[in-house]
């Protein structure tokens, strides 16, 4: 069986979060008994062929993630990593902390990629199945116009086969989103730099796919079931709703 590895990106300042996320980062604020991150790693750790769930962030906060992983009971090896910043202003952001994390991590498997502020109840073994083959992008029909502006949006052909994939636009051509979830088999992992060398914008993590997808066969996975991002206090207030309980 190949091996898989996950990397959640947890890196951020949540300066939407005001308050709440000023001494804590968000993706250990608490959601009854667990935080966004513990529900990650259980959905990681159903994947039977993954060998290690790496979580990066920046030094500021990397101490309180190393106690998180220190007591948090996970079947597969917790690695947290620290990028060396110490502020927004100097932030790497998601795409230059993945190219950091492939920098530092000798990796010759497939890599599963989730944003630490997701919260939902996905099923991602299907997901990491299909990555073994292409690169994968996990969708969510969010069902609302409005909404979808408020996400990377793509459209799929009937193969599954990303045809449009645009940031945040103002009139959007579906509802399917995408999520934050991403897998990318090990021979497309040089694409991450080929993206930042060719000037790509290394804080939006939706921006590579935009511009990956007109150069490789990029997939969409539909997911069904519940799906935040605790990035606002209203989305947290949701979640803690949702999945407190």
């Amino acid at each position: 069986m190949l091996a898989m590895q996950a990397l959640i990106l947890a890196a951020g300042w949540a300066t939407r979060l005001g308050s709440l996320a000023r001494g804590t980062p968000k993706h250990l604020l608490p959601i009854g008994s667990r935080c966004s991150l513990d529900i990650v790693v259980d959905q990681l750790d159903a994947i039977p062929e993954l060998d290690q769930i790496h979580v990066i962030t920046h030094a500021v906060f990397f101490p309180q993630f190393v106690e998180w992983a220190a007591t948090h009971e996970s079947s597969r090896r917790l690695v947290v990593h620290n990028d060396q910043t110490r502020s927004e202003s100097t932030k790497l952001g998601s795409i230059g902390d993945i190219r950091y994390f492939l920098g530092k991590v000798e990796l010759d498997d497939d890599l599963i990629i989730v944003a630490g502020d997701n919260v939902s109840d996905f099923d991602l073994r299907p997901l990491a199945s299909a990555s073994t083959r292409n690169i994968v992008v996990g969708i969510y029909d969010v069902k609302v116009v409005d909404l979808a502006s408020r996400y990377g949006i793509v459209e799929l052909d009937e193969n599954g086969r990303i045809t449009t994939f645009v940031e945040k636009p103002t009139d959007p051509p579906s509802t399917l989103a995408a999520t934050g979830i991403y897998g990318v088999p090990r021979e497309n992992l040089s694409d991450f730099d080929a993206y930042l060398e060719a000037g790509g914008n290394p804080d939006k993590l939706g921006s590579v796919m935009e511009w990956l997808h007109t150069r490789r066969d990029v997939r969409g996975y539909l997911f069904c079931g519940r799906w935040f991002d605790i990035g606002s206090p209203d989305e947290y207030a949701r979640v803690r709703c949702e999945f407190g309980r």
